[in-house]
């Protein structure tokens, strides 16, 4: 019943999907007859074309077959799922009526020999119970003859005793009579009726089986005529894909859609405000000059990390792209659209970072014509986020701060709290700046940068140069365009020294294995926690270590002692609530985190609500930071 409601089920699906294929087939015809000429010369070609053009697209002709062979073979479907009604179905059920009744007459024979077993059966209980009545008679009889052993009744209690001796007796006999008759019944049912039915059994499945195939057989031989009409169809669509041309159909769209004249947008260049009069020249006054000197800072302390990331992500997609040409050839490696998807992802990253190298690039040497060698003070605050709950007189402008989100900075080093607006404003003279702002190693703006902006004279107090600021041409957006938040944590001091005086295991991946002697950096300093973390200057590596197994400074020779316990509770806790990475940031700053485009960051407490745009977690390292909120999505 099964196979034939499967085959009368896959009938219908043929006749229905003919009908399906055939209506489908004609929208497809006559959608191509409506849009053939947009997709081969363009919706507005430069010139007339004729239907040799459309006929010569290798494309289009192959797209042509294919609908042909659908509405062809939408016929033989038909055909197929007729067959299967008329023949296949029938035959089915004319079998399944034939061994439906054979199957009745052995189940009853089946029921039969099982009752005449279970009647012998019965006849045993029956025995064994007449038995144990006439054990239990004996007894009583027993007992009567010896209280009647010396009254006139005691010949009447003997003769009762032997005849119901006598009675038990016979009931033993036929109880044992009917177990043998019993276990000879057992035997022959599960040793000869029982086999034989299932033989006959099994013969029956055979024939069935057998009958059944031979059906499925046909309805094979049906399926594989209607398989040969659709793959020889198939084989004229191969044939017109073979002859497609890719690089033939582009020439030819390209062919009747040239069109002269085209020429790249010229530069952008000074628009002076309508009620206010200035020059284009940049000024460069002691406070502004502050302002483009710590831009100029900003700039070149970005500048080289996000060039290492601009050939990483070159050499990334120069690598898919050698991958992709190789599942082009071989498409047996893969799915080459897994892998172009792969490589237009790392494309896409490769000129997201050199554009936003190339906004440095023009910043630096546009600020660098302005300024020339005078780059300022070497003594950076390193200014961080803040919230004010009272209000506090910014450090630059002398106007009060006051909000719970984040409306200014403070430098971690000497305490100044400024507006986030006045931050680049502050002269590079932190106090307590550990160490100075390195100097760049040359100041000299790369060849292709110098080559592409041309010069325009600057004034200003305290410089006779006759320099230059304009947009090169082609100019790249700035890193603004690519949601970069605001950090002032670039040229960080120099990292203090420090010698390990014991040896310590990690057993999580917020600490680092280290080796007493071992030379490392100190990255953060303890906050209290008992914790200190510091980095491998060799290798890169970063960690929490025990504040009392590191001696800061010049390494002294000390009397061996034990290593101190240490306090594992203090380590960075996470919350145990996930985000995950939607874009790649890198961390500006040894309090901030790098956010990649995929990975999760376990939150803090403070999590999402850290302020500014900025957000606090633990990366799969371990590190505790400071990301941009926006750069994550709940994971």
């Amino acid at each position: 019943t099964d196979v034939r409601d499967l085959i009368r089920e896959r009938a219908a699906l043929e006749k229905e999907y003919s009908q399906k294929l055939q209506a489908l087939a004609r929208r497809a015809g006559e959608k191509r007859a409506r849009t053939a000429t947009a997709r081969i010369v363009g919706e507005d070609p430069a010139k007339a074309f004729g239907d040799d053009a459309i006929k010569r697209n290798t494309l289009e002709s192959a797209y042509a077959m294919l609908i042909e062979a659908y509405d062809t073979s939408a016929q033989d479907h038909a055909s197929f799922g007729e067959a299967l009604s008329t023949q296949i179905s029938q035959e089915l059920k004319s079998l399944e009526q034939k061994k439906d009744g054979t199957r009745k007459n052995q189940l009853a024979a089946f029921n039969k020999t099982l009752t005449e077993r279970d009647k012998i059966y019965n006849e045993r209980l029956r025995a064994k119970q007449k038995y144990d009545e006439d054990c239990l008679e004996i007894e009583s009889y027993r007992q009567k003859q010896n209280r009647a052993a010396d009254d006139k009744h005691a010949d009447r209690a003997a003769k009762q005793y032997d005849a119901q001796k006598a009675e038990m007796q016979n009931s033993k006999n036929t109880y044992l009579v009917s177990i043998a008759v019993a276990n000879k019944a057992k035997d022959t049912f599960y040793n000869v009726d029982l086999p034989a039915l299932e033989n006959q059994f099994q013969e029956i499945q055979t024939s069935l089986t057998t009958s059944l195939v031979r059906i499925i057989r046909s309805h094979q031989h049906l399926q594989s005529t209607a398989l040969e009409g659709l793959k020889y169809k198939m084989t004229l669509v191969d044939n017109s894909l073979s002859a497609f041309d890719a690089p033939k159909d582009q020439a030819l769209f390209v062919d009747y859609n040239k069109r002269p004249g085209f020429s790249v947008p010229g530069d952008w260049d000074w628009e002076p405000c309508a009620g206010f009069y200035e020059t284009g020249v940049m000024s460069v006054d002691p406070t502004p000059k502050v302002y483009l000197q710590n831009k100029l800072a900003k700039a070149y302390g970005k500048i080289d990390e996000v060039r290492a990331m601009e050939n990483t992500k070159e050499r990334d997609a120069n690598q898919l792209r050698q991958l992709v040409t190789s599942y082009q050839a071989n498409p047996k490696l893969g799915d080459v659209d897994d892998v172009m998807n792969d490589y237009l992802d790392a494309a896409h990253m490769h000129m997201q970072w050199r554009a936003i190298g190339l906004a440095l690039e023009a910043e630096i040497a546009t600020i660098l014509g302005a300024v020339g060698d005078d780059t300022g003070a070497q003594a950076p605050h390193n200014f961080k986020s803040s919230s004010f709950s009272i209000p506090t007189p910014c450090g630059f402008c002398k106007s009060s701060i006051w909000g719970l989100s984040k409306q200014g900075k403070t430098c971690k080093a000497c305490g100044m709290s400024v507006h986030a607006k006045c931050e680049l404003k502050v002269p590079a003279e932190c106090p307590a700046a550990t160490g100075g702002r390195k100097a760049p190693p040359s100041r000299n703006v790369p060849s292709t940068m110098r080559d592409s902006i041309p010069m325009r004279q600057v004034s200003g107090k305290g410089t006779s140069s006759t320099l230059t600021v304009k947009v090169p041409e082609g100019k790249a957006p700035t890193p603004s365009a690519f949601n970069q938040p605001s950090a002032s944590t670039f040229n960080q001091p120099a990292l203090t020294k420090a010698t390990i005086i014991f040896d310590f295991v990690a057993s999580s991946p917020f600490e680092m294995n280290v080796v007493e002697g071992q030379m490392v950096e100190v990255v953060e300093e303890d906050d209290g926690s008992g914790w200190i973390k510091v980095g491998n200057p060799k290798t890169g590596e970063k960690g929490l270590v025990p504040a009392s197994y590191v001696q800061v400074g010049d390494a002294q020779e000390e009397e061996a002692a034990p290593p101190p316990t240490v306090n594992r509770g203090s380590r960075p806790q996470g919350t145990g609530k996930f985000v995950k990475g939607i874009y790649d940031y890198v961390a500006q700053g040894e309090d901030e985190i790098s956010v990649g485009a995929g990975t999760r960051i376990e939150l803090t407490v403070t999590g999402m609500s850290y302020g500014d745009g900025w957000a606090e977690g633990i990366d799969e390292t371990g590190k505790k930071g400071i990301f941009p909120s926006n750069y994550v999505e709940a994971a």
